[in-house]
């Protein structure tokens, strides 16, 4: 691997300038009409290197332009600490349905205390299950530019490693807990909570990138093995005798392999080169993405054209609440993407953003 070059250290913060950062955000938008409410999901666990994740709950029809939800126009301090934080926007309607697109820990910091509908238990099962397919691919994909760049971002390799442990989480909620799993998740802890105490931290940040991506290859396969032996995903085996590549993004491709095999890690490094980076697993999960993108609507009409090849799938051979459950949550990430265009946001979706 080339010399890379590390930016973005983590910067020296407390908790107490988290605070003083939402206090500034609350006290900034507290007389814009078009906010329903301000709320913060997830936690800040390690200071200086978290960010903070804000959902604007707006009305259906605003006044406002994009720059204003930017966070911008805060202060100086308070933008670089929050600066890689994600800015979601949706109307109150979407927001009543959050927890059907994840299991979010949220809280409110100002406005209206909205009611959210709750999914059922059985709903919730396979909301999780969904979640794993969506998830862990593309941040396989991340982690592995990341290692592979030239220009390493610190900070948002931390907050990348850290958002995977959900999934590792996830994963080892329905397969039972890996020992590597756990070290990856206190590993990328340490670093986010003592890297400015750590001998040659870079060097562990390196090493802790490959650890995360090869458990998560290791998981998917286990994963893949788990379903298969139940329905709860495919009610029967899905045959493809081709590759398939799908585009999350420039140059980012999720490869569904018709080979089944257990060394999907290496030919993703065989492939990945000129700036195109790859994940390679099994076509089995294909029809995840396919159900996905069959749908009405631009971001699934999007999702398709980057499919090469196109290949449609017969959709009973998906359990139906699998389905259901995934078909819902992309109705919804519709519906805010249409919400978003009729009020002239660019950015703001809180899921399948690849595509809008």
């Amino acid at each position: 691997m080339p010399e890379q070059y590390f930016f973005n250290h983590p910067k020296k913060a407390i908790n107490a300038d988290y605070g003083n950062v939402r206090n500034e955000i609350i006290k900034f938008y507290q007389e814009n009409s078009d906010i329903v409410s301000i709320y913060e999901y997830g936690s800040v666990s390690a200071p200086g290197v978290s960010d903070l994740d804000l959902i604007f709950v707006l009305k259906d029809r605003i006044y406002s332009n994009e720059n204003e939800f930017d966070l911008s126009n805060i202060s100086s301090f308070a933008h670089d600490l929050v600066a890689d934080g994600t800015v979601i926007k949706m109307p109150l309607s979407i927001f009543q349905k959050i927890q059907y697109f994840d299991n979010l820990n949220f809280h409110r910091l100002s406005g209206e205390d909205v009611f959210v509908d709750k999914p059922t238990e059985l709903d919730d099962k396979f909301i999780k299950l969904a979640s794993i397919v969506d998830w862990v691919p593309e941040r396989i994909l991340k982690l592995t530019r990341l290692l592979n760049s030239k220009d390493v971002n610190i900070t948002n390799s931390l907050c990348v490693l850290h958002s995977f442990g959900y999934s590792l989480k996830y994963l080892d909620n329905v397969l039972g807990t890996a020992d590597e799993s756990l070290e990856v998740i206190v590993e990328t802890a340490r670093l986010r909570g003592d890297w400015h105490n750590i001998d040659h931290p870079e060097e562990d940040l390196i090493k802790c990138l490959q650890e995360a991506i090869d458990i998560g290859y290791k998981r998917l396969f286990d994963y893949e093995e788990y379903l298969r032996r139940c329905d709860d995903y495919l009610l029967e085996d899905f045959n493809c005798d081709f590759d398939i590549d799908l585009e999350l993004y420039n140059n980012h491709f999720i490869k569904f392999s018709s080979s089944r095999i257990e060394g999907y890690e290496s030919s993703a490094k065989n492939i990945t080169c000129n700036n195109k980076y790859y994940v390679v697993v099994s076509n089995y999960f294909y029809p995840h993405f396919a159900i996905l993108a069959s749908q009405r609507g631009d971001l699934a009409e999007c999702m398709l054209k980057k499919i090469q090849p196109p290949h449609p799938i017969e959709d009973s051979i998906v359990n139906d609440l699998y389905k259901d459950n995934l078909l819902r949550k992309m109705e919804l990430a519709e519906l805010n993407a249409v919400f978003l265009r009729k009020n002239n946001l660019k950015t703001g979706l809180i899921r399948y953003g690849f595509h809008f």
